[in-house]
């Protein structure tokens, strides 16, 4: 029975989808909780350094498991039927839910999964573990920019008047901060600390022929150029 050849490409693909799998499976069942412990300590710790006010940042864990975020915040209440006086605002409170806090976590596995599979990591751990120090390092600065976005969100919902254009920029601003950059992440890094992978992913886009190309140099002939005939000789009189 031949042997199968795999190309690169496809070995990779195939090595970094079970790869994957199986890291996914493992951050689920046993790395999801430490995880999310050492991010809450994080993020408490360097939004002590990060944001300043009469009240520090704190970050409490709920039985549920959702995290309750006090975030300092100078603001200050117009009157209302049920103030008469304006409020000054110090901090504001809001609710995260733990799937939203768990999605901070879910890059490590996936750079994990991605180096791991890449070729040539073997013989260099350093791009892993730059990588993984990288992917910390934004998961937290990220983590901390979401809450200034939900603690912007939390503010705007108790001032009378309403902008529009304000509120739209912050329902965006909290769905790429939630939902699109956190997985974007690990790959964005990958490409970025391993030049051999990220030379080989160019390498593979830029080298692929064209099916009428790869046929022609698998015959001997090369592309767009037609065999020359020979001239018949003439004859002399």
């Amino acid at each position: 029975m031949p042997a199968i050849s795999l190309n690169p490409q496809t070995r990779f693909l195939l090595l970094g989808s079970a790869l994957l799998t199986g890291m996914l499976i493992l951050w689920w069942f046993v790395l999801l909780n430490p995880l999310l412990f050492l991010l809450r300590g994080a993020v408490q710790v360097c939004g002590g350094a990060v944001f300043s006010g009469r009240s520090e940042l704190s970050v409490t864990e709920a039985p549920s498991g959702d995290w309750t975020f006090e975030v300092p915040l100078e603001a200050t209440l117009p009157r209302s039927l049920e103030n008469p006086t304006p409020q000054q605002m110090h901090s504001i409170d809001f609710d995260l839910a733990r799937s939203d806090a768990g999605a901070f976590t879910f890059g490590l596995p996936v750079y994990w999964a991605i180096m791991l599979a890449a070729p040539g990591i073997r013989r260099n751990l350093r791009p892993l573990l730059l990588g993984t120090l990288a992917m910390v390092v934004l998961e937290i600065a990220l983590l901390l920019v979401t809450a200034e976005i939900y603690a912007h969100k939390a503010l705007a919902q108790l001032l009378p008047s309403q902008d529009p254009l304000g509120n739209w920029f912050l329902h965006f601003s909290e769905y790429l901060s939630v939902s699109a950059i956190p997985y974007v992440i690990p790959f964005a890094v990958a490409l970025w600390v391993d030049r051999e992978l990220r030379e080989q992913i160019f390498h593979w886009a830029s080298a692929a022929p064209l099916p009428a190309e790869a046929a022609a140099i698998s015959a001997g002939n090369r592309p767009g150029k037609r065999p020359r005939q020979m001239k018949p000789a003439r004859k002399r009189g």
